[in-house]
Parts: C-alpha cells; structure tokens; sequence
C-alpha cells in the first residue's frame, strides 16, 4: 500500500497538458497523476523525446528502453511525440489544449511563443486554463537553467563539502525538486483561485528563486549576522553536536543530532563523563566555540564501546543518532518501501518513488 492510497482519487477530473521535460515540471505532472488527474506529456518527435530518456546508468544498458532517470518524474502519463512545426502536429496540440484544466511548460518564453504554446496563445480558446511556466531565472532571461549552475550561482555550492575541499554539488537535482514544490503548491493555489473567481491563471515560478528560498536559517545567518557559510561537510553551523561524525570500538561510524542543552546534558550523563558536563559545553553557544575539543571527548568515549553498546546507551535517553546508510539498506524499511512504485511505462516495467509523502483522512 503506498502513501496515496486513500486519495489517489482527488484529481480524477482534471486533465494536464505537460510540456516540459526532464525533472522540474515532469515531477509536478506525475504528482497530479499519481493523484487521478489524466496527463498527456507532449514530447518532441525530431529529438527522440525527453533528454532523460537517454539518461541511462552503465548498469541500465542492454534492459529497458526507458531509463530510470525518465521513469522517476514521468509515471501514470500518456506520451505523445510531436513536432510542433508541423502544422496538423501542432492542431494534435490545440485540440488537447482545449481540453486542458493546467498546462505544464519549461519552455523559454522566446521559444514558447515561436512555437505558439505560450500562455497568451493557448489561453484564447480556453480562458479557464491554469498555465504553469518554470523558469530559470528572470521571465525573459535568456539564459537556459541547469541544476549545477543553480547550485553553484546561489551559494549552495560554496556551502557544500569538506572543510579546504572543492565545491560539491547535491547528489540529486535537488534546485529542479525545489522548484517542483513551488510549482505544485502554485498551482494548488491557482485551483482553488479558479474555483472562487472561475478564472484561469499565469502561475510563474522560477529555479533561481527557488533556490533562494530554500536558503533558510543560511540566508537569515548573513542577512542578520553576515556570516558567510563555510564548508563544513555534514557539521550544522547553529548546533553541536549536530552532524559531527564518531566511530565505536568495532569501527562502526555514526553520527550525532543533537539539537538541545538538554539532549547534550543527557548524553554527558549517559556516557558519564565528567568532562562533558563541565560548563566549557554547558549551552550551545559553548559547544560551537569549543566543537573539536568537545568532539575528541566525545570521540574518546565513543571508541571505548562497541557500536551495539553505544546504541543502547543512546536509545535508553532518546538521543538522536543514526549510522550512514546507502540506499539498499534504506529500501529495507517499511516507510521507505510504502513509497515504491511499480508500474509500466510503454510496455517496461519501472520503479519509482511516489511524489506524495502525505496523507489525507
């Protein structure tokens, strides 16, 4: 059973037009899929169709014809391939816009309008429709939006990595994931706007925006205290012991989250050492300004006990911890499992995760 199971019905009634490709807008259209809702995605005959259906990992080559980065934002849809330059290609189009309760596009204004999908165009014949534009930065910037530059241009990069390491980028397109958020919620907006006023509506969100305010507690530090953010690798720059990383007696590495005094009292009580319960590490102001010093205390105690003896000790107090896990070992729990999908996309049978992590009742 998965997290939608008691609402997979909601949207049964609304049709989406989804024009856009690779993991922003496509992510939002299975969204309202996996939600009931009927989505055509057009794609673009000349090209093959969507860049990510040639994505395919080393591992990929030789099984399905559709790659695992195109099967993650583009389940429960109906794919058409066109050529919008060709005249009865693009009536196909019209007549499905027509039809349209939401319309999904990442095309560049300059092109939309060439290729008249642009909002202005599609919404003559159907002044109900809620037209769903991603940008990359500006309406009319030119520039084209790739996840690596958003990362870079707006300081998640500079923040991301080892201490004298290079930059690192997020291991997901997570500026794309961010913007798809933005959008949905746009959206859900504009839905329940159309059912007060009965208008459509433009619904405009861009990555670089989004990226901005996915900042959080990072921007308020410079914009309130002009701290600018340092490569910390997992390490929190408000709290400690909050991502600083330990190994037990048999070398099982572990992480700390520890987000209060109160926490941290009890973590010096439950290891009982004296030295942590000094007030050199009494609030958590302390324990920033003196973090290495605290960490080899922390790391001296951690070593004398096996991991099993570490983890009872922490459990006993309600001390959040966690070991590092890669994604086999995550898809063994039953809330990570409940979130799989399996399903087909033309003939291959997929997976995928669900894009709904909510329920309703």
């Amino acid at each position: 059973m998965t997290s939608t199971s008691n609402i997979s019905y909601l949207f049964e009634d609304l049709n989406i037009l989804d024009l856009s490709s690779v993991l922003a807008g496509p992510q939002v259209g299975s969204f309202f899929a996996e939600l009931g809702a009927k989505v055509i995605k057009v794609e673009n005959k000349n090209s093959k169709g969507d860049p990510t259906r040639q994505w395919k990992l080393e591992a990929e080559k030789g099984s399905n014809t559709i790659s695992s980065y195109y099967a993650s934002a583009n389940y429960h849809k109906d794919s058409l391939l066109l050529d919008l330059k060709d005249q009865s290609d693009y009536k196909v189009l019209k007549d499905l816009a027509v039809q349209a309760d939401i319309i999904i596009s990442n095309y560049q204004p300059v092109v939309s309008r060439k290729l008249k999908v642009d909002y202005a165009t599609l919404s003559k014949d159907n002044e109900k429709v809620i037209y769903a534009q991603l940008h990359a930065y500006a309406a009319e910037d030119p520039r084209p939006g790739y996840d690596l530059v958003m990362q870079a241009e707006t300081g998640f990069m500079s923040m991301n990595g080892q201490p004298n390491g290079a930059p690192v980028k997020m291991p997901v397109a997570m500026i794309d994931l961010m913007a798809a958020h933005q959008l949905k919620e746009a959206v859900l907006i504009a839905l329940i706007k159309r059912e007060r006023d009965a208008a459509g509506s433009l619904v405009e969100v861009s990555l670089y925006q989004s990226a901005i305010a996915s900042l959080a507690n990072q921007a308020s530090n410079y914009l309130m205290a002009g701290h600018i953010p340092k490569k910390l690798g997992s390490l929190h720059p408000n709290i400690a012991p909050y991502g600083d990383a330990f190994a037990s007696k048999d070398n099982i590495q572990f992480i700390l989250a520890v987000g209060s005094d109160d926490q941290f009292h009890k973590l010096g009580e439950t290891l009982s050492s004296e030295r942590l319960l000094s007030s050199t590490f009494d609030s958590n102001s302390d324990r920033l300004s003196n973090r290495a010093q605290m960490n080899e205390i922390l790391q001296f105690e951690f070593v004398r006990r096996t991991f099993d003896e570490t983890e009872e000790l922490l459990n006993s107090q309600k001390i959040p911890y966690c070991r590092v896990y890669t994604l086999d070992r995550v898809f063994t729990e039953k809330l990570a499992k409940d979130m799989i999908l399996d399903h087909a996309i033309e003939g291959d049978a997929v997976k995928s995760v669900s894009q709904v992590a909510f329920t309703i009742n």
